[in-house]
């Protein structure tokens, strides 16, 4: 009798520690409930509209970014740069990559839209860059040379933007201090290619894009574009010439030199802050000294251009 029982109590003991140890293993409903908290940079889409001229500095750090985050997705969105602008500060879009931040009035009227204090970020230098068909002799041009024959009814020289309020477009005319008086003749083309096209066909036409459409050497559509079309220089006042190179972009010799902003209406750390922090931080920095443009942390910026004599070149 005594055996029947103790062999009775042992089969009970292992079918309790059987499903207790199965109980175990189960995660309780409190468990089941709590997810696993993720960064919201590691996670979801963005959309993020960039001025045409810096579509391939924009979707390069976008593939990096996406390398390391899964995850995430990241389309790029090409507008001019006035209207993705007023887009921006109307609270259309969260990220854009343009030349130039916000004014007071535009943050002022973000903040009453959203209620969100934008953030804007420096990244790289880039520029404005003229170009000519290879077959054009000239192999540059002076600054009287651009006022005396831009938005003229009878240019001597013709040419041809990509978009009228474009980065481009902004870049020279805040540069030169020009104006565009009602009427006056703005000939663009649509994009940078059809401007490459066009100044391939009239010889003598320039146009007027970004130098990052033709920065990237190891681009294979580059060099096809390159094979046609060559950069022009910029001649000085005292006969200098002077190329839109990485040693004249950071120190402000380029006369259409300009900063590449990244702005910023998001509310927490999202993708649009890890994709700027992304593109501050060493790696990012590298992807645009790829692009063949100057990196905006790597070097330092502070530097007193009045006392060189010869524009590097």
């Amino acid at each position: 009798m005594i055996k029947k029982i103790s062999l009775l109590s042992l089969s009970a003991f292992f079918i309790f520690s059987t499903f207790s140890c199965k109980d175990k293993e189960k995660p309780t409903k409190a468990e089941q409930k709590t997810a696993v908290k993720r960064a919201l940079h590691e996670y979801g889409d963005l959309a993020m509209t960039v001025d045409p001229s810096f579509k391939n500095l924009a979707q390069s750090l976008a593939d990096m970014y996406m390398v390391d985050y899964p995850d995430v997705k990241i389309t790029i969105n090409e507008e001019i740069e006035e209207k993705a602008i007023k887009d921006f500060y109307e609270g259309k879009i969260p990220v854009l990559m343009v030349s130039k931040p916000l004014t007071k009035a535009q943050q002022q009227h973000l903040f009453d839209k959203t209620t969100t204090k934008y953030i804007s970020s420096v990244i790289a230098l880039d520029a404005t860059v003229f170009i000519t068909s290879i077959d054009n002799p000239i192999n540059s041009i002076t600054v009287n040379d651009i006022k005396d024959n831009l938005y003229k009814k009878d240019p001597k020289i013709t040419f041809v933007y990509d978009h009228p309020n474009s980065a481009n477009f902004n870049t020279i005319n805040d540069k030169l201090k020009l104006s565009v008086e009602n009427g006056a003749k703005v000939t663009a083309m649509g994009d940078a290619e059809k401007v490459i096209d066009f100044v391939q066909k009239d010889k003598t036409a320039i146009g007027i894009i970004g130098l990052n459409i033709l920065s990237d050497k190891g681009n294979p559509k580059v060099e096809e574009y390159l094979k046609k079309v060559k950069v022009l220089s910029i001649a000085d006042d005292k006969g200098n010439l002077v190329l839109p190179t990485i040693p004249n972009l950071k120190y402000g010799v380029y006369p259409f030199y300009r900063q590449i902003y990244i702005l910023k209406n998001e509310v927490g750390f999202g993708i649009g802050a890890g994709f700027t922090r992304f593109a501050g931080s060493q790696r990012g920095q590298k992807i645009v000294t790829r692009e063949s443009l100057q990196p905006y942390y790597i070097y330092k910026r502070e530097v007193q251009i009045n006392n060189l004599e010869q524009p590097l070149q």
